[in-house]
């Protein structure tokens, strides 16, 4: 096979040559995305690969993966007869056409047609539901069938699990709250679930048929660079503008960031502030399953693609969306949501005071849900402004230490991480940057000044990614903050847009729009060498995680960048009280053994993995009726063991200065902190460092 050679530079280079030749040629617009996605990676990638035999093994895996990820469409005998092209698609790319994407959309069309012609008429006959019958649901523990009977086996099973779920939860809405269901037969709701599912099941189909070949163009033209690491990627015109499918800001919606996962719309993130936020059944890492308006139909989402979800779940603020999700937990629940316009005053840093009774101390609250800076306005708001205030507020508050949370900061401006970091250090550096160049470049804290000296914890959590992870692992290597909480997220790279358009625009005017790359450029270091690239940041003192079963992070994503090294840049580390973290860790592992709160949340989190882990579904009604009675009784047992602290009390300094909608955010953040097992646990670790500087002020 043939192979394209890497050509290393660090700025766009698409030569006028190639581009010429796309005219000259009488090339597609389709042949000309193709070569402008591969040529532009391969320049400007901060690590290249070689498009060879090895690069088409890995683009044929990742490309099936995401056509079929839940085994659901193509047999065994497919993808066989796809392997033919498993080590040539670089020569499909060298010699510009597109044998292998047509061959695979020729089998996945014949395949849609097939399932919907066979299994329709499984809707019109009741099912028995006492037949010992099972699924597997995890479709990692199962190979592709190895014929169009077992495909049509594994259909039948699938779509009788989803009526007899419908059909529970009828049950369950036929009867109060506090009655248990049973088994009873009731053919009524058995006929209305199986007329429900089957409208899904159409739906699914005519959204699935509906997509263009276009469509999965696009998605073969993604995978193509995604090889290359996890964050770059390939979108087209109308993708672009929907970037990170995040339903906030200036839009009016639910306020939830999605992507499409295993065949499900998952959702990511919930935006601080939005409808889901202030709502609060809607969750990090639940798959929405199904989507109505107001009181119509449900829409099936599942197979559906996020930019089809975005769709149906978007709307006027003031009307009403409901969703059916499934939880963590495995347990099914509509959850219905008022759109708002998400408010920007609603990400914005927050704090308090929060004065703990057991120790008799005030401590400094911070919370930092993302760096924010309005790059277009020298004068607007930005994070190290906002902190710097609150630092000051809280230092006339007199407090005793200060708790910086950054759980669920997924990053964003890079130059407020460093300085925000400068507020509690004198100088020095907070983070190196290398690219494809040999050089590394550091950037400094500038500023002499030390704004805030004293004891100082930061939070963390699995969701803590980009430049909240510099933030934190910076003041961890100069050992001034202790860090709590869960392994952080691991993305320690930076990426950049490339407009296929501009690459040459007097030559690429004829088939404008032609799309973007997103592609990885550069890869962050901390000042001590490490990356914090997959790895992400280990804490001092880790506390249980209710999402610790579940694979978020860097390094579970596939063509992630590895982990690696590079040399220390030189810094002081911080001496006025130096910090025994395996002490402080200790004293914290003795409180988590004697605290109930916590005993109880790692009781449900055990509960929480054993759902996880249980993939087998049984299609038996005794069963399935005794499983959903424990997994409701479980959540809400846990629901109702989550109290308010009662020796803890919030106090907002700057009350009188904030505006209506401001004291309404406060209020309802307010009402959180007096619940969260991480603050209430950072604030002891908090008064265990006061400790450490007291004794340091006596010597």
């Amino acid at each position: 096979m043939n192979v394209i050679v890497v050509n290393k530079r660090n700025i766009i280079v698409i030569s006028t040559l190639i581009i010429s030749l796309f005219l000259a040629s009488g090339l597609s617009k389709q042949q000309a995305v193709q070569q402008l996605v591969i040529h532009g990676t391969l320049n400007n990638h901060y690590n290249p690969i070689k498009v060879d035999d090895s690069y088409s093994k890995e683009v044929f895996n990742l490309y099936l993966k995401r056509l079929d990820p839940s085994k659901r469409f193509l047999t065994k005998e497919d993808v066989v007869a796809l392997s033919i092209f498993k080590y040539s698609i670089d020569d499909n790319i060298e010699r510009n056409h597109f044998k292998f994407f047509n061959h695979t959309q020729k089998i996945y069309t014949k395949r849609l047609k097939y399932i919907k012609k066979n299994i329709s008429s499984y809707f019109d006959t009741p099912l028995d539901f006492s037949l010992d019958e099972f699924l597997e649901s995890d479709s990692d523990k199962r190979d592709y069938l190895s014929s169009l009977d077992e495909l049509k086996d594994y259909w039948k099973k699938s779509i009788k699990y989803q009526i007899l779920s419908q059909y529970i939860s009828l049950k369950e809405a036929a009867v109060s709250d506090n009655t248990l269901i049973t088994a009873t037969f009731d053919a009524e709701l058995e006929k209305k679930s199986r007329e429900k599912v089957k409208k899904e099941f159409n739906d699914t189909f005519t959204r699935l048929s509906e997509e263009s070949i276009d469509d999965h163009r696009n998605y073969y033209f993604d995978t193509l660079i995604n090889v290359f690491d996890t964050h770059t990627n390939y979108f087209p015109p109308e993708k672009k503008a929907d970037f990170d499918i995040n339903i906030s800001g200036k839009l009016e919606g639910i306020g939830a960031v999605l992507r499409e996962e295993d065949g499900f719309i998952k959702v990511v993130r919930i935006v601080p502030g939005s409808a889901s936020w202030k709502q609060g059944e809607l969750k990090a890492e639940d798959l929405i399953l199904k989507v109505a308006q107001g009181n119509k139909e449900s829409v099936d989402l599942v197979g559906a693609r996020v930019r089809e979800a975005v769709k149906l779940i978007r709307g006027k603020k003031g009307s009403e969306v409901r969703l059916t999700v499934k939880h963590v937990t495995g347990e099914i629940k509509e959850i219905p949501i008022i759109r708002d316009i998400v408010t920007i005053e609603e990400t914005y840093t927050k704090f308090s005071v929060i004065h703990d009774d057991r120790y008799d101390k005030r401590f400094g609250y911070i919370y930092i849900p993302k760096f924010y800076r309005d790059f277009k306005n020298s004068s607007g708001k930005n994070t190290t402004d906002d902190v710097r205030n609150a630092l000051n507020e809280l230092r006339l508050q007199q407090v005793d230490g200060i708790l910086l949370d950054l759980r669920n900061n997924e990053g964003g401006a890079l130059v407020d991480a460093v300085n925000t970091a400068g507020l509690f250090i004198k100088e020095g550096p907070v983070v190196q940057i290398k690219g494809l160049s040999p050089a590394q470049n550091v950037l400094k804290d500038r500023d002499r000044s030390l704004l805030y000296d004293g004891p100082l914890v930061i939070l963390i959590n699995n969701y803590s990614a980009s430049a909240s992870e510099i933030l934190a692992a910076a003041l961890q290597d100069f050992r001034r903050a202790v860090i709590v909480g869960s392994n952080s997220f691991g993305k320690g790279t930076v990426q950049t847009f490339i407009d296929l358009d501009r690459m040459n625009p007097a030559k690429t005017a004829f088939f404008n729009p032609l799309g973007s790359i997103k592609l990885t450029i550069q890869k962050f270091y901390r000042i001590n060498g490490g990356s914090t690239q997959n790895k992400g940041v280990i804490p001092d003192i880790t506390l249980p995680d209710a999402s610790s079963h579940l694979d978020v992070g860097e390094r579970h994503l596939d063509y992630a960048l590895p982990f690696d090294t590079i040399s220390p840049t030189t810094f002081t580390p911080w001496s006025r009280a130096p910090l025994n973290t395996e002490h402080l860790a200790s004293l914290s592992q003795q409180r988590l053994s004697e605290s109930e709160p916590f005993q109880n949340l790692i009781k449900h989190i055990h509960f929480i993995q054993e759902r996880f882990d249980d993939t087998l579904l049984s299609l038996h009604i005794d069963t399935a009726i005794s499983k959903k009675i424990s997994t409701s009784s479980e959540s809400k047992a846990y629901s109702d063991s989550i109290k308010e602290f009662d020796f803890l009390s919030i106090n907002i300094p700057h009350q009188k200065r904030l505006n209506d909608a401001q004291k309404e955010s406060y209020k309802q953040w307010s009402e959180t902190i007096k619940k969260d097992l991480y603050i209430m646990e950072s604030c002891s670790i908090l008064n265990d460092v006061f400790q450490t500087y007291a004794l340091v002020t006596k010597e």
